[in-house]
């Protein structure tokens, strides 16, 4: 597609808890945001599940809001973008209708399935190949457990998808995962970049139960429909880009595809990414590796757990306030009152089991050293200190050289006093972009890539300003760093 110097560019963030929508213009900026959340289900422990329907009914709703409030006419989109979370899971019947909700990157529900193919497969080989571990939140056991436990609803289904292939399918007509998304699954091969068919073998199931993989940069066939495009205020014929995974443009948003330095996003759940220009596995530890965009990958690690436990802290045990700002204000004001350490009192955030840098699915969230001393600021500064100990591990998983730069974004942008004490355990400055929004901006750069505009994505360096920084209190410093030795003792008690 040939770019104008004035192309507009719509990027639609389907994220954990909202969607966020961005439209960027080249000869004016950022020239609007909308955004809203959906709810997440908890059926059953271990179940985590959400309604690709009514993420689909915000992404409409937001979309229409944001270009109705719009400076620019519709007609100069030049193109919409999407993102959407890692690992969803979502069978769809041959017309296209959900025939279950969509299970998300936090479901633990296959352990079981996943064990049984620890005990038959060759895990290491399995990794090596997929850049993925043999683990609940990855496709191979999420399948089985399909298989075994809802016969039914797997012999009605015709695909496996994501539900940010569910929106696209809507909107467009067709079926296409981009190579990002489909990295993230554990069923698909990182040399011949498609579906493994010896796994899918091993399994019993074959490509046909998945969407066609294409680069993030590419197209949808057909331009967004009539009956669609009339809801949101886009012209019919729209054209789309299918996009890549949320955290893979939450890295390119805040980091680019530069090899010195390293994304943290900390929301619901939590990540550490590096960029890498080879695919390919850190031996020994439990990194997996996906795929970002345009040749470049991404070695990571992850926490299932980290703004949602101070989520269901901030739920179950603060009083309530007229908004959730004031509460996790109050929270940030309480754990500010604590010193470094909060005395002694230990948390581990395992509430959705550990993923890295250990792989404990069925480990649990612990307090540790609770006494009639310790306050809710207590807590509130333990829960925060106890998920800065898990991000530094993943950290030293992946980085290679202290010079390494740390970026962060997520939820934790708007906690100072847990920002700050990530920077100590980690005893480095940590860098902050201007641009807040790291996933639906990272949309904007891979979406500039694809008119035409950026002619290569290292280039997108030029697209992220760090204008801000939270640098490490070297007295804190010190203190966490003689507190690592407690927290690897807590665990080998109570895990081994």
């Amino acid at each position: 597609m040939r770019h104008k110097d004035n192309s507009c560019l719509l990027s639609i963030d389907i994220g954990t808890t909202r969607t966020k929508a961005m439209l960027y213009c080249q000869d004016k900026g950022i020239v609007g945001e909308e955004e809203e959340s959906y709810l997440t289900y908890y059926p059953r422990p271990g179940f985590v599940e959400q309604d690709p329907d009514e993420v689909f009914a915000i992404v409409l709703k937001i979309t229409r809001r944001l270009i109705d409030n719009a400076s620019i006419p519709p007609k100069m989109i030049t193109a919409v973008i999407f993102d959407g979370i890692w690992h969803s899971l979502l069978p769809v019947d041959k017309e296209g209708n959900t025939l279950y909700r969509a299970i998300t990157w936090a479901d633990m529900r296959s352990i079981t399935q996943n064990e049984h193919l620890k005990a038959s497969l060759n895990t290491e080989e399995v990794k090596q190949r997929t850049g993925c571990a043999l683990h609940p939140m990855y496709f191979p056991s999420r399948l089985l457990w399909f298989r075994k436990k809802l016969p039914d609803v797997f012999k009605r289904t015709a695909r496996f998808i994501s539900i940010k292939e569910y929106i696209i399918h809507h909107l467009f007509g067709s079926y296409q995962v981009d190579h990002s998304t489909a990295s993230g699954t554990g069923i698909w091969n990182m040399q011949n970049m498609n579906w493994d068919t010896d796994l899918l073998t091993e399994i019993g199931m074959t490509p046909d139960y998945f969407s066609e993989c294409t680069e993030p940069v590419s197209f949808t066939p057909e331009g967004i429909k009539k009956k669609y495009a009339s809801l949101i205020g886009l012209p019919e014929g729209t054209p789309g880009i299918i996009g890549a995974s949320d955290g893979a443009f939450s890295h390119l948003g805040s980091a680019g595809v530069m090899g010195d330095k390293i994304s943290l996003t900390v929301g619901t759940g939590a990540a550490v990414r590096k960029c890498v220009h080879l695919p390919g596995i850190i031996p020994g530890s439990t990194a997996w590796c996906y795929y970002l965009a345009d040749g470049n990958w991404l070695q990571g690690g992850n926490m299932l757990s980290a703004g949602n436990a101070l989520q269901w802290f901030a739920d179950n045990l603060m009083p309530t306030a007229k908004t959730k700002a004031e509460i996790f204000s109050k929270m940030d004001q309480l754990a500010e009152e604590i010193p470094a350490g909060a005395d002694g009192l230990f948390f581990l955030p395992f509430l959705g089991g550990q993923r890295c840098p250990a792989d404990r699915p069925d480990a649990r969230g612990t307090i540790y050293g609770l006494s009639l001393a310790h306050s809710r600021g207590h807590l509130i500064r333990a829960f925060m200190e106890g998920i800065a100990y898990n991000l530094y591990c993943i950290y030293k998983m992946l980085a290679s050289q202290s010079k390494t730069d740390v970026i962060a974004s997520g939820g934790v942008l708007n906690s100072p006093v847990w920002l700050k004490i990530i920077s100590e355990f980690f005893g480095k400055t940590i860098w902050l972009p201007r641009i807040k929004e790291v996933a639906a901006w990272g949309g904007v750069i891979l979406g500039l890539k694809a008119i035409g505009a950026l002619s290569d994505l290292k280039d997108s360096i030029n697209l992220i300003d760090l204008t801000d920084k939270q640098d490490p209190d070297p007295k804190n410093q010190k203190i966490y760093r003689n507190l690592l030795n407690e927290y690897e003792q807590l665990i080998r008690k109570i895990y081994g």
